[in-house]
């Protein structure tokens, strides 16, 4: 199985990505133009199944889910039918700036400058801006574009977006939604990737644990003593070794954060198929509304 994990941002300049190649087991950087189109079509390419990583929200919060559905003419079985299959509700992607102005319909928040509230906005969504999942991970509320330290909103919105530019015709498999990894990867075939979210404060512990499951492990990543640190730590790794893997072009990830966390969220995936540990769990998705973070079942809640 070909692994490709990519940092994922509103800019496409932001974005990067590295790939594991089963063939060579090395893990490298892989060099593309930053838009999910030409990911896509490069992974279509590659022999039997393949692995598309993301570090954007991939699901909707079950609170709000529920609503958005409602509206929605054709009735979307799961969020990727409602993704791939249907058109989003009008302004659907034009953010909000006011409390009152939110709605499922128009789910992305785009603060005003100066003093506001992220309380009024989670209140006046009825606490419908965060999954379960991101509680469990302590990650920032999905909507939000700008306004807070390492917000996901412009990136998810983004990536949307994308996702609905390619259009139904292109073979796109977005997991959980289709299906427990397992079966999702038996079932691959070469020309149709398997799409799923990922989280680099997951891939970290994952990635250089002794053993699994693991904990969460928070880096200071933007600091270049601690991602030079950190790759010397996960190139002298026992799992690394023994598995036989090499880790090769790690300039572009000690110089900057986004390279940085592509690494290290391919090695921990690479980890998982290679040392057979869980990619998901029944208890640890939701495969109708919020989907999940691959690799979040060997975390310790």
């Amino acid at each position: 199985m070909h692994i490709i994990a990519v940092d994922w941002g509103k800019e496409t300049r932001k974005r990067a990505a590295y790939a594991f190649d089963p063939t060579l087991a090395c893990i490298s950087r892989l060099h593309f133009d930053g838009h999910f189109a030409s990911l896509h079509a490069f992974a279509t390419q590659l022999p039997g199944p393949v692995l598309i990583g993301i570090d954007a929200a991939i699901g909707f919060p079950a609170e709000s889910w529920r609503s958005l559905r409602s509206t929605t003419a054709k009735r979307p079985r799961h969020f990727a039918d409602f993704l791939c299959n249907l058109s989003p509700p009008d302004r659907f992607f034009e953010p909000v700036a006011k409390p009152a102005e939110w709605s499922p319909q128009r789910p992305f928040i785009r603060p005003p400058r100066g003093k506001w509230s992220l309380h009024a906005f989670v209140e006046a969504s009825r606490d419908g801006l965060h999954r379960e999942i991101d509680r469990q991970l302590q990650a920032n509320p999905m909507f939000i574009t700008c306004g807070i330290p390492g917000s996901v909103g412009s990136g998810t919105r983004a990536l949307w977006q994308e996702i609905v530019a390619l259009g139904e015709k292109q073979k796109v498999r977005i997991w959980p939604f289709q299906g427990l990894f397992a079966d999702l990867m038996r079932t691959a075939t070469a020309g149709s990737p398997v799409i799923a979210e990922i989280y680099p404060k997951a891939c970290y512990g994952i990635a250089l644990a002794y053993a699994l499951p693991t904990r969460l492990l928070p880096l200071a990543k933007t600091k270049s003593k601690v991602r030079e640190q950190t790759i010397a730590r996960l190139r002298e790794s026992e799992w690394l070794a023994n598995e036989g893997v090499i880790i090769d072009d790690i300039d572009a990830a000690l110089a900057n954060e986004d390279d940085f966390d592509a690494l290290m969220s391919t090695a921990a995936l690479t980890r998982l198929l290679l040392q057979e540990a869980p990619f998901d769990s029944a208890d640890s998705i939701d495969p109708v509304a919020e989907g999940g973070v691959l690799g979040a079942a060997n975390l310790f809640r």
